[in-house]
């Protein structure tokens, strides 16, 4: 199996490699307000889960590429412009956005969670009650999650890490996001608790324009190797422990 999946591969990256060299860099869009997938490094780079993923991945497609850094609900409308040929972003695969968007094969299972303030009577969603205010990131799962399902009034930003900010300072009753961003921004503010309990599940995927069928084969076929040979395991493990995916 481990022969034929690699001779695929191999077979698909002569086709890339034929093209690469007459084609312009490709453009990876993100939005670096979401670690541990994608963050502003000590070095003032672009580092995260999902960039090494993406280099390994755009490696193996053979094409040389650049990222960059926009707000996470201009991604799409950059992909429909032509600003950006993909995107990877921990964004959730769904109906809404797969009519706009091609996704890749599932690469991360995430649910949404809440963070209150340590000592906060808030146990569960249910304890969300109107007059309360929940601060989520704009044009996410947690933003629809959050806008169809509670009756605390939302507030959206740009910046999960602002929400975060204002929560700590009581402007803000709870924040919802994703599960992994949760827990490290729990740990790195100092007194937040990430409640338990789930209330979603989702899986990422990387995005491409929709008429792009040609380049997420590709990628497809490149997370499928990385899966295979263990490259996904170990970047994987670099940010998460076994229990956060």
């Amino acid at each position: 199996m481990k022969k034929v999946l690699a001779l695929l591969v191999a077979l698909m990256m002569v086709g890339v490699m034929g093209t690469a060299t007459a084609a312009d860099k490709l453009v990876v869009g993100t939005n670096a307000e979401f670690a541990p997938f994608e963050y502003i490094g000590d070095d003032g780079k672009i580092a995260g889960f999902d960039i090494e993923l993406i280099d390994a991945i755009m490696k193996l497609v053979g094409v040389e590429y650049e990222v960059i850094s926009i707000e996470f609900d201009a991604l799409l409308p950059a992909l429909a412009s032509g600003q950006i040929n993909l995107s990877i972003s921990g964004m959730t695969i769904n109906e809404e956005r797969a009519q706009n968007v091609l996704f890749s094969e599932p690469y991360f299972n995430a649910s949404q969670k809440l963070m209150v303030v340590e000592g906060s009577a808030i146990t569960c969603a249910a304890d969300l009650k109107e007059g309360m205010k929940i601060g989520v990131q704009m044009g996410t799962t947690g933003d629809l999650y959050a806008t169809d399902n509670l009756p605390a009034e939302v507030l959206r930003y740009n910046k999960i890490l602002d929400a975060i900010l204002d929560m700590k300072n009581g402007r803000l009753d709870a924040v919802m996001t994703d599960a992994a961003p949760s827990d490290y921004y729990a740990k790195a503010a100092g007194g937040l608790t990430v409640l338990p309990e789930e209330l979603s599940e989702e899986k990422y995927g990387i995005a491409v324009k929709l008429d792009n069928t040609e380049l997420i084969e590709k990628i497809n076929a490149a997370l499928a190797q990385l899966v295979e040979d263990g490259t996904y395991e170990t970047i994987h493990a670099k940010y998460f422990t076994p229990a956060e995916e």
